[in-house]
């Protein structure tokens, strides 16, 4: 159950982060504004951030014992293309004439 609000209040923040604009000041960086408009990217940093929230590693999943950072951006890394695979499969399904 941990996993799976995880990977769920993950995305709702995905979603949302995308909707709201960037402040001026962040905007005018071109690489932030690159990060923030891919969900993929903006998927890392987010679930990095809920991975040292709520605990959630999946390093420890696989028998590795914890290493700070290492361990939450790995979590990230990996969690944020799970999920940004299962939305493309997802669109792609449900929604065939929308372009990603």
């Amino acid at each position: 159950m941990n996993w799976l609000a995880y990977l769920l209040i993950g995305k709702l923040f995905i979603f949302l982060g995308q909707k709201f604009p960037l402040p001026d000041f962040l905007e005018r960086n071109k690489k932030i504004d690159e990060w923030h408009k891919c969900s993929l990217c903006f998927g890392v940093w987010v679930y990095a951030a809920f991975s040292y929230i709520l605990g959630v590693d999946i390093l420890q999943v696989l028998g590795i014992s914890y290493i700070p950072l290492v361990s939450e951006f790995t979590t990230g890394g990996i969690v944020s293309f799970i999920v940004f695979i299962f939305s493309i499969g997802w669109k792609d399904y449900f929604a065939p004439d929308i372009v990603i």
